[in-house]
């Protein structure tokens, strides 16, 4: 493939929230040479990526999800998507589990529609279970010979404290995944990311830290993209050159351990805050 276009185009994004896809695929998309082939999903509403410290007393807004989709509008525009090749799906938010069917037909009238050469899924051993329904309404409609796609998978929770090598990607065979050089457009990368106000800025009060921190997307536009080419011979846990079952207990217990952490030290850093109000 010649260097503009890193991908067989049209190319279909999945994306389960506003943000994944320019996390994961911004510079890949800002590559490709023609940006009508370039069309994306987003499966939820993007309404729940707060989970409020004291719920009591903290809350989201109802027009989360508008914003949101406002966010993704102008995020794609600076990477030259026009926002008629946006599909909003509009399940809910953290629930896409449940609506597994209903997910798998919306994404499948995409499809018909688009025809797509090359279908973006998040990484099968992605840590958000929105992420994984994804991944997986995909790769159900792929086993049912129902796309005729090639499947790239893409990287968005690849961090993992708990592995020696901190990076699941290091676990791969570097064969399987392709790699794409950003470097020419990292800085339209980066302002399609600093679209997505309400994840990058402290966007409720309540806030002790933005969802998506400056550390996390200098690295995000600093270091090539990577997709995982799905092969049919290597499901599952098979795609890993070592330490699978440590992967496979790590997936399911480290993104629990983060959210009880995140969630103690919340609550520490609010009473430490209103402590240092009352003494002052």
């Amino acid at each position: 493939m010649p260097p503009a276009d890193p991908l067989p185009a049209p190319v279909l994004i999945v994306a389960p929230h506003m943000d994944d896809e320019v996390l994961a695929c911004g510079g890949t998309i800002a590559r490709l040479s023609d940006k009508s082939q370039v069309f994306v999903a987003y499966a939820t509403d993007g309404a729940q990526p707060y989970r409020p410290v004291i719920p009591w007393r903290d809350a989201t807004s109802p027009e989360l999800a508008r914003v949101r989709v406002s966010e993704a509008r102008a995020a794609l525009a600076t990477l030259g998507v026009h926002p008629e090749q946006l599909f909003f799906l509009d399940l809910p938010d953290g629930q896409l589990r449940r609506h597994h069917a209903l997910l798998s037909r919306r994404l499948l009238a995409i499809v018909d529609e688009v025809r797509p050469a090359s279908i973006l899924i998040p990484f099968r051993y992605d840590r958000h279970p929105d992420h994984l329904a994804v991944n997986r309404a995909v790769m159900a409609m792929l086993s049912a010979r129902l796309l005729q796609a090639q499947i790239f998978e893409y990287f968005v929770y690849y961090r993992w404290r708990m592995l020696p090598r901190r990076d699941i990607r290091a676990y791969l065979d570097p064969s399987a995944l392709v790699s794409v050089d950003i470097g020419a457009v990292a800085q339209r990368k980066r302002a399609a990311l600093d679209c997505f106000t309400s994840q990058t800025t402290h966007f409720y009060p309540w806030q002790d830290r933005p969802i998506l921190s400056l550390a996390s997307l200098d690295e995000v536009c600093r270091n090539a993209e990577l997709f995982l080419r799905y092969d049919p011979q290597r499901p599952g846990a098979a795609v890993l050159t070592r330490a699978r079952a440590w992967i496979r207990l790590v997936h399911e217990l480290e993104p629990r351990a983060k959210r009880s952490k995140d969630r103690v030290m919340a609550i520490i850093r609010r009473g430490v805050s209103r402590y240092g109000r009352s003494a002052g």
